[in-house]
């Protein structure tokens, strides 16, 4: 009772104190700003170009009043007790009036501080600044009952966009004419196009980019100036693009590279006492005078330096040099510098230095969490990690990984049923990581990539205990490379990736369970699994509206060691073929997922999602690995249903614990479509609509209408629907979604496309943080 009186005084002391006067202490001449209406556009329905200005407009008129709810201009709390806590102890002169009013309180935003003709012009200038010269931006004050308050409202008229009539390049000298008309195709100004600063800032910077690829070190955006008659054709600009005038002679002439000069530090004040020189090329170091050998090894840094004495000096290699160099993770400074080599006025050599200071040589991080997984586990974990960079003097990173973590899961399916599933496991890993391709005869070593390559090996080993079921070890080896052929294409390819799981404990009720399926047994059965596998990865440049990410991986497996069993006399598809004394596992397994966005308009879009893969066994396994094979549900699938709760095609599992082990497949289908949307503020919603399976490659007679057949598998998809909210706080979005199931594949009972027994168990409430795809 004594509780309940406290929560309701209190409850009656912060609305008596939200009560108090939020404009008792606003000065005489000014207003209490509460929020603005939406903003007019009046805009000419042809005008498909302004949908992109119109979210910098927004952002420039917008304004948070006090009690803004989340970060909305339009909406704010009818509460307002922080700035009721200001306006109470505005002027107090105690120290207790003081602490409130600055720890409790916040002050009122004031109109003449949201400074509407302010904003007005600053959209009309931004509008400008996109082709709509005759741009109008109007602000009107809008009364509230209490004459101490007002609203604003803006009403915004872009008027006509001006495009570009013809586009000319005068006065520059011949060869730096040929270079514009060569790549004439490159430029953002064409005819048509909106006439916008952007444009001409991006034209700025491509010319300098050019002429710097091309020798004109000294060159920069700023000597291209622009001449534009936006009168002579109303609502059309012919633009003239020509040198600035005044530009240096050192501008206008080209400049090759001279000798390079490496200085290493293993901090910024240590003294370098010896070099050695060589060529075009000097090192200086504190070393062998100081009894110390060389920090780095020459080769490690000087790899991925693109620049090369008595060529002419390209913008792109010395970008692509100083981002290799700072990529390598050893340095705390890598700074390149270039200088003519005299005054005199022929002179035409650049001499590099390139500065670096190792950075501190060991890293070590202690990681604790509590994960809240998309797939319905929850519970505490903890990381060791330890990194040493240039381990062996070569730029490599070695690292030791210590972690353990227990989980336990919880989830309801469709028919009602639950399930509890506790586990814990602990492990370790050990990898070296160098900047460079360790290939065999090296090769490779003189392809260009896009970005320094690198190669990983690693060897891990995790326990996984499954309470009142299985201990299971996996022991994983592996080498891979990694390396992008061009700015949107990433390439991960693993010669060699060795799997080795044993189930060292087992109770009776799971091998009761492995008893009555023999394919639970074969897929989780101690074998090795030897694959090598292949990822490639495209996204769509930044630049684009509706960008595209795609990625394709391929995987193979024991089919190597079948060819050597071969050799030996053995038919390829004889059984039980083994590796170490054990058997190895050999498929083939494909996958592949596909997103593309939509961008409607105001912080809109549309984004779909086709996610698919095929997993074929063969040879010496009649099943693929459990860990290889396919499942469907949860946070970042289909969100009606949890994870392995669908599946394999109409099969459905007795029990659910036997579902956790026994719904898995090999083939996969999923698709989602999801529209997301701004609520106000940083608050986003999305509804969505999620569709898939999983089936088996093989007939399985304890799983029966479980395999893929092409006359049938469409109708049975899993279908579900839903609706979420997304919070945006920038580095990261939060979001709670709300899956609604429309159909199962099997048989519920019910007839009709709605097939799910009762509303409340086809419901699937999920917490991320990140987008599902």
């Amino acid at each position: 009772m004594r509780k309940t009186i406290d929560i309701l005084l209190s409850a009656v002391a912060l609305w008596a104190l939200a009560s108090c006067s939020t404009t008792s202490n606003l000065p005489d001449d000014d207003m209490l700003y509460t929020g603005m209406k939406k903003t007019q556009y009046v805009v000419a329905d042809s005008d498909a170009n302004f949908d992109n200005v119109k979210d910098e407009v927004e952002a420039a008129l917008a304004c948070k009043p006090n009690g803004s709810l989340l970060g909305s201009p339009y909406y704010r709390s009818p509460l307002q007790i922080k700035l009721a806590v200001f306006n109470k102890y505005a002027n107090a002169d105690s120290k207790f009036g003081r602490w409130m009013r600055d720890k409790f309180g916040s002050a009122p935003v004031l109109l003449s501080y949201v400074a509407p003709e302010t904003r007005a012009l600053v959209a009309k200038n931004l509008l400008r600044a996109n082709g709509y010269f005759d741009a109008q931006v109007a602000y009107g004050i809008i009364p509230q009952k209490n004459p101490k308050k007002a609203k604003l409202s803006y009403i915004v008229t872009p008027g006509k966009l001006y495009t570009i009539d013809t586009v000319k390049y005068v006065g520059y000298e011949p060869a730096a004419d040929s270079l514009i008309h060569a790549t004439a195709a490159q430029s953002g100004l064409k005819p048509g196009k909106p006439f916008t600063t952007a444009a001409l800032d991006a034209e700025r910077s491509r010319l300098a980019t050019l002429f710097r690829n091309n020798g004109y070190y000294f060159y920069s955006a700023g000597h291209a100036v622009f001449v534009a008659d936006s009168v002579s054709n109303p609502g059309k600009v012919e633009v003239h693009v020509q040198p600035a005038g005044g530009m240096p002679e050192l501008a206008k002439r080209k400049w090759y590279l001279g000798r390079l000069r490496v200085n290493l530090r293993r901090d910024m004040g240590e003294q370098l006492t010896d070099s050695f020189v060589h060529r075009y090329l000097s090192i200086y170091f504190a070393g062998r005078s100081v009894g110390k050998k060389i920090p780095i090894r020459p080769g490690a840094v000087l790899r991925d330096v693109k620049l090369r004495p008595r060529q002419l000096f390209s913008q792109d290699a010395y970008m692509e040099s100083a981002n290799n160099v700072n990529s390598l993770g050893l340095f705390s400074l890598a700074d390149f510098s270039f200088a003519p080599r005299d005054t005199t006025a022929n002179c035409d050599t650049l001499d590099m230095t390139l500065n670096c200071v190792l950075d501190k040589p060991y890293d070590g991080s202690i990681e604790a969490n509590y994960s809240l997984k998309s797939n319905d586990r929850t519970g505490p974990g903890l990381v060791l990690g330890l990194t040493k960079r240039n381990a062996f003097r070569g730029a490599e990173k070695l690292t030791v990984n210590l972690k353990g973590s227990y989980e336990w899961q919880t989830g309801r399916k469709v028919d009602g049923n639950s399930s509890k599933i506790n586990s814990y496991e602990y492990g370790a890993d050990v990898s070296i990581e160098y900047p460079r391709l360790e290939t065999p005869f090296k090769l490779f070593r003189r392809h260009r990539f896009a970005s320094t390559p690198s190669t990983l090996f690693s060897l891990s080993g995790n326990v996984l205990n499954r309470a009142d079921y299985f201990k299971m070890l996996t022991v994983t080896g592996a080498v891979t490379y990694k390396f992008q052929t061009s700015p949107n294409s990433m390439h991960e390819f693993s010669p060699f990736l060795l799997d080795y799981t044993m189930l060292n404990h087992t109770t009776e009720a799971f091998d009761s369970i492995m008893d009555a399926n023999p394919a639970i047994y074969v897929s989780m059965r101690n074998q090795f699994v030897p694959k090598i596998k292949y990822t490639y990865t495209y996204t769509s440049p930044a630049s684009y509206r509706n960008p595209v990410a795609w990625e394709l991986s391929l995987t193979e497996s024991g089919n190597l060691l079948s060819l050597g069993y071969m050799a030996a006399g053995k038919k390829f598809n004889d059984k039980e073929k083994d590796l170490f004394g054990n058997p190895f596992a050999q498929f083939v397994k494909v996958s592949t997922s596909l997103r593309k966005t939509w961008s409607l308009g105001y912080k809109s879009q549309l984004v779909g999602h086709v996610a698919a893969g095929v997993l074929y066994a063969y040879g010496n396994s009649e099943r693929g690995p459990y860990s290889e094979q396919f499942y469907v549900g949860g946070a970042n699938s289909i969100r009606a249903f949890t994870i392995r709760s669908i599946g394999p095609g109409k099969y459905v599992a007795p029990s659910s614990t036997y579902s956790y082990l026994d719904q898995t497949g090999d083939i996969k289908l999923e698709m989602n479509l999801e529209y997301r949307f701004n609520i106000f503020g940083s608050l986003y919603g999305a509804l969505f609509f999620d569709a898939g399976n999983i089936w088996l490659m093989k007939k399985d007679e304890n799983r029966p209408d479980a395999e893929f057949r092409f006359d049938t598998f469409w109708r049975q998809l899993a279908t579900g629907t839903g609706l979420g909210v997304r919070y945006d706080l920038d580095f990261f979005v939060l979001r709670l979604d709300l899956g609604i199931a429309l159909h199962v594949p099997y048989d519920t009972g019910k007839s009709g496309y709605y097939n799910i027994p009762k509303f409340s168990d086809g419901l699937g409430v999920h917490f991320a943080i990140g987008y599902p795809f």
